[in-house]
């Protein structure tokens, strides 16, 4: 058994974020890695890819494998690097010259019916090839081929079954405002992921913005005697109107944290719809929401150092709101830990006690 732990990666305005679970499980949310990364002269581009090679399972052959993925909603700045991080096609096929560019193996793919709906002209490459490889896959279970659950051939869907593309397809589909502890085919008996989000209407209106089509989750952890000894928020670039609307229809134990990923990269539009200079009043919800925080709480910005310079994503004043959340020291920057020179990755181990930070060391020679 491992200790379970969550890794926040300095990955600029973008989010890569890795899940390990007590079984080996890993499960990972967006990503966003560039060539760059690869580059050991570049000490501000922490080596993302070499990392995860790292942390996978391995199967007989060697290749390793990812048990799930997450992409919160196509932008790029959550899944760039997909294609030369990961491997698409047929599982069977893989083969030395894809073994020789590491590519993982993702196990389960999850994603929401909106991204192969409405977004076909206007996404990006990393987009789109996310999407091929999510459509070579339903073709498998909407043929009821016995391949489809084959590992690196599985799907989950995040969201409701109107969309005509996912129809027939209800068995692997979650619809929010439930938990699921099944991840990779296996059932977990101490994590679960309580879904808030896309909402329906989000989900089949083609006019509603990308961000708020995001996956909103919290990340549930058992430990032994411990019951959700760790709590983690997902917003995706999720707006305030979401999570307005997600604060009014929750109980109180679905939305509490002890981990908080700012959404969209600290911007200010967690807390207003209108920008800082027309409104800055933070929403009420936005606010209910924070306080929602366990004794001990941190608040995680995937995002470049935060400074006074008008940024939206990020935002200076954003930042300052959600300080007033957490203790001091426990509002952390990705790209300013722990220095802006050579960021390293934000690394909490699980405990009965609840999530604990643990300095991670670098995988750079």
């Amino acid at each position: 058994m491992k200790d379970p732990s969550i890794t926040y990666f300095p990955v600029g305005n973008g989010d890569t974020t890795l899940i390990g679970l007590s079984d080996g499980t890993n499960i990972l949310i967006d990503c966003n890695i560039t060539e760059s990364s690869k580059d050991d002269k570049e000490k501000e581009r922490y080596p993302v890819h070499e990392h995860l090679l790292k942390e996978m399972r391995k199967d007989e052959g060697g290749n390793p494998h990812l048990d799930a993925f997450i992409l919160t909603h196509p932008d790029e700045d959550h899944c760039r690097g997909f294609s030369t991080t990961f491997y698409s096609g047929d599982p069977s096929k893989y083969d030395s010259s894809d073994r020789k560019e590491d590519l993982i193996i993702i196990d389960e793919l999850w994603f929401t019916p909106r991204i192969i709906s409405s977004y076909e002209d206007d996404l990006c490459e990393s987009a789109k090839h996310f999407c091929d490889e999510v459509g070579r896959r339903m073709k498998l279970y909407k043929a009821d081929d016995p391949d489809s659950g084959i590992l690196g051939n599985r799907l989950r869907i995040i969201g409701y079954s109107y969309n005509p593309e996912v129809r027939g397809l209800e068995g692997i589909l979650t619809v929010p405002g439930n938990a699921i502890n099944m991840i990779n085919g296996s059932q977990k008996s101490d994590f679960s992921l309580f879904i808030h989000a896309p909402f329906k209407k989000n989900t089949d209106s083609e006019e509603s913005e990308r961000n708020n089509t995001s996956v909103v989750f919290q990340a549930r952890f058992d430990m032994p005697g411990a019951e959700n000894a760790g709590l983690v928020f997902f917003g995706g670039d999720s707006g305030c109107a979401i999570f307005k609307k997600i604060v009014e229809r929750s109980d109180e134990e679905d939305l509490q944290w002890d981990l908080f990923l700012a959404p969209h990269h600290c911007s200010w539009t967690f807390f207003n719809e209108q920008s800082y200079e027309d409104d800055s009043t933070p929403e009420e919800t936005s606010i209910e929401l924070l306080k929602m925080h366990r004794k001990g709480a941190y608040v995680i910005a995937s995002c470049k150092p935060v400074i006074d310079n008008g940024d939206n994503p990020p935002h200076f004043q954003a930042a300052k709101e959600y300080k007033k959340h957490v203790e001091k020291g426990k509002f952390l920057v990705t790209m300013e830990h722990p220095s802006e020179n050579e960021p390293l990755p934000i690394h909490f181990i699980i405990t009965q006690m609840g999530p604990q930070k643990k300095d991670h060391s670098s995988t750079k020679g």
